[in-house]
């Protein structure tokens, strides 16, 4: 029986996301070859580990044995294919890896990265835009920044200051309306799509019958911003981000406010370097929302 790394490495992705489609657009491979991979791993063992449906893959009780094994595995190599970077770049500090969304790598972390280069000049840091946990039990990130507080055993999780989020609208949109008296079930309106289930903006828009007035949907907060600035539709918007481009906030039943975690892994929490660049992602959390 001759298994090899990257087999392992599909099978781990497969099980996590539930679903050929979703792993195979992940790896950055077809379907049919992914579907190959995890063909050859069974062949190699000898037992069925997965079984595939319509609504998606789900694992055989002998796949689940399979699979924490296949994970613990993962993590030692995860490991040594960071430390093989390191060598060959010839650099002995491994970077600390930091995994969020792509508003906190672009509008929060990002800006303030020469606050941390002047403090810690021997820290190299990776900006990851990924909202899965996977990235963290599997040590591909040192630190995770999440919208949800994590149950995932041996992950540490503290809080961050509150994200408030409202709508807004450009002038242009305005055209000198009012923007306390809109009929916000007449206007325009631009929310997040179902990329990520039913997250707080989307059930804020339908408990309050706006889902209808949505012209335009899409996964990215930056794409929301751009549509607000653009005068095209109004957005709901973090506050911070609204305030830095100086749009105008509507009038509109309290929104949901978001309660960020930092995360990492309980075998980190006494690193230096790690601990250094939590805190400087908690100060520029602060500086960016405030206290919440």
């Amino acid at each position: 029986m001759t298994i090899d790394w990257d087999t392992v490495r599909c099978f781990i992705t497969v099980a996590e996301k539930k679903s050929l489609m979703a792993a195979a657009e992940t790896l950055g491979m077809s379907n049919a070859t992914l579907g190959r991979k995890i063909d050859a791993l069974e062949m190699a063992t000898g037992l069925q580990l997965v079984l595939r449906g319509p609504g998606g893959v789900t694992l055989t009780d002998q796949g689940v044995e399979m699979l924490a094994l296949a994970k613990a595995g993962g993590d030692h190599l995860f490991q040594m294919e960071r430390l093989a970077f390191s060598l060959k770049s010839d650099r002995r500090a491994l970077p600390i890896r930091i995994s969020t969304t792509e508003t906190m790598v672009s509008a929060v972390l990002a800006p303030q990265l020469p606050k941390l280069m002047e403090k810690h000049p021997d820290i190299l840091v990776d900006l990851i835009m990924s909202t899965d946990l996977a990235d963290l039990n599997r040590r591909e990130a040192d630190i995770a920044v999440r919208l949800a507080r994590p149950k995932s055993d041996g992950l540490i999780a503290r809080r961050l200051p509150d994200i408030n989020s409202g709508l807004y609208a450009s002038a242009d949109y305005l055209k000198g309306c009012n923007p306390d008296n809109l009929k916000l079930h007449e206007e325009k309106l631009a929310g997040l799509d179902d990329q990520y289930g039913a997250i707080p903006e989307s059930v804020w828009m339908n408990e309050h019958g706006l889902q209808q007035a949505v012209s335009v949907q899409t996964s990215s907060v930056f794409a929301l911003l751009e549509i607000a600035k653009s005068g095209a539709a109004i957005a709901m918007i973090p506050d911070f981000l609204a305030k830095r481009h100086a749009l105008i906030p509507i009038a509109a039943p309290q929104s949901p406010v978001r309660k960020p975690w930092i995360v990492f892994h309980r075998d980190n929490r006494r690193n230096p370097e790690i601990k250094a660049v939590r805190n400087w992602i908690a100060e520029c959390c602060q500086a960016s929302f405030g206290t919440g």
